[in-house]
């Protein structure tokens, strides 16, 4: 199925990888859709206690580099 969603890889401990395909197991989500929504949590918090993040900055500084 075509998304609009951009790719992400990572590395990270394996311990991790394994709790969290067993997280999304639990909850009948994929390993990809879990991670999503744990970023779009942190995302929520950190803007609740810092104010938001203004996206259209930083993506321009990044595409001028």
């Amino acid at each position: 199925m075509p998304t609009n969603k951009a790719p992400c890889g990572f590395h990270l401990k394996e311990e991790y990888l394994e709790k969290m395909k067993f997280i999304a197991k639990r909850e009948t989500r994929s390993l990809s859709n879990l991670l999503e929504h744990i970023c779009k949590l942190h995302i929520e918090q950190y803007e609740k206690n810092n104010g938001e993040i203004d996206i259209s900055n930083i993506i321009y500084k990044i595409k001028k580099q």
